[in-house]
């Protein structure tokens, strides 16, 4: 993954504001649990750009980055617009019945490991805590499971299980009226 990270920023360096602090987080370390919020920036400018499966390499990237506490707030918070526009808009305006769409769906998959993994953390878990973010989930899921591809439904269910286990104290009427 590093080097296609490497190689997919220095091709795309023209389509974004900067790559520096990409590049200098791989050729110091690659190591997820380092990157700086800087770096983090730029890897989801990135991502808006990417197509396919450079698009599916980095929304694994950002599944890897969420694990950690800090960085799973800060990519909740600052790239929440990065999650609504490129995965939950762009998958929801998809033909999920198109069983051909083999990119499409590993994609839609990867982006529910991904929402999955925001539970793995206290930070990830309190922001979606805003009733926005999680009826926008909650919703996305629901249209997931009408995919044709039943490791996507798999995980969407993964994702609501996360959801639900770690707010089972609390009221979700007003997230699936």
């Amino acid at each position: 993954m590093k080097q296609f990270v490497k190689n997919f920023a220095t091709s795309q360096a023209s389509e974004v504001s900067s790559t520096d602090a990409v590049m200098q987080w791989i050729e110091a370390s690659f190591d997820v649990e380092n990157i700086s919020n800087q770096a983090i920036d730029e890897l989801a400018q990135l991502a808006e750009v990417a197509e396919d499966k450079s698009k599916i390499a980095l929304i694994d990237l950002f599944r890897l980055l969420i694990l950690k506490d800090e960085q799973a707030g800060y990519v909740m918070t600052r790239h929440w617009e990065l999650i609504e526009i490129c995965v939950i808009g762009y998958l929801s305006a998809q033909n999920l019945q198109d069983a051909e769409a083999r990119i499409m769906q590993n994609y839609h998959q990867m982006s529910l490991k991904f929402l999955a993994n925001v539970f793995s953390t206290p930070q990830g878990r309190a922001s979606m805590r805003d009733p926005e973010k999680a009826r926008a989930v909650i919703e996305f899921c629901n249209l997931s499971f009408g995919s044709c591809n039943p490791k996507v439904a798999i995980h969407a269910g993964l994702v609501l299980f996360n959801y639900l286990l770690a707010f089972e104290t609390e009221s979700k009427k007003p997230y699936f009226a």
